[in-house]
């Protein structure tokens, strides 16, 4: 449905403009996420590679200017491609959310003495970090080519990434590290719930590929 929907709309130039946009911001997303985690987890202050609040605000604008475009095109044509509108502006929602989360990270680094070390969970956090900037590859690439499978696979293997996050919470919770300072664990739980409300977004963008309009954001 996607892909048929896609050669439909391509000859509509508003949104057209519009479903680029959307690939900018995914882009300025992943972005975003790579130089938050390393300011976190490689930094001991925080610095950053980009002006991550300038990219933030670069992606609100663009979350705007597609609302418009498509609401102008829905107007001028309101019998042509609807159901590829609308899920525009659903995606959109999650790519801008990704955005806020990445700020978070800073925030946190920011905030955080001294880089963040996994300790115990440390591979575990390297895992997770690798696997979320795959997810973002797969998303953009699956948005750029149409390709229903690709946006699939980020979907069924989001589960896997959920469930590891809330495993090593939980045990953070269970006290297996109470053998460090409690602002260095409550960085860590942060941080976890960050990666899997990213993750959660990056789901459901994908979902926007595979999905009827009234299961984005749900299982296939």
């Amino acid at each position: 449905m996607f892909k048929a929907l896609i050669e439909i709309f391509r000859k509509e130039d508003l949104l057209q403009i519009s479903y680029d946009s959307c690939i900018k911001m995914l882009k300025s997303d992943q972005e975003m996420f790579e130089a938050a985690w390393k300011s976190l987890r490689k930094s001991d202050t925080g610095e950053m590679a980009i002006d991550i609040y300038k990219k933030d605000a670069e992606i609100n604008e663009f979350e705007r200017d597609i609302r418009r475009k498509v609401l102008a095109h829905l107007t001028t044509s309101p019998t042509k491609d609807i159901v590829f509108g609308l899920i525009l502006i659903s995606i959109v929602i999650d790519i801008e959310r990704i955005g806020d989360y990445t700020k978070n990270i800073v925030e946190l680094a920011q905030n955080h003495p001294k880089k963040l070390h996994g300790n115990k969970f440390e591979q575990d956090l390297l895992n997770l970090e690798s696997k979320t900037s795959a997810r973002f590859t797969n998303v953009i690439e699956a948005f750029e080519k149409s390709e229903v499978e690709i946006a699939r696979n980020v979907m069924h293997n989001h589960r896997e990434i959920s469930k590891l996050c809330d495993a090593i919470l939980h045990r953070i919770l269970e006290g297996e590290l109470d053998d460090i300072p409690s602002n260095h664990a409550v960085a860590m739980g942060l941080y976890l719930r960050y990666l899997k409300r990213i993750n959660s977004h990056i789901t459901n963008i994908a979902s926007g590929i595979v999905n009827p309009f009234d299961r984005i954001g749900f299982k296939e």
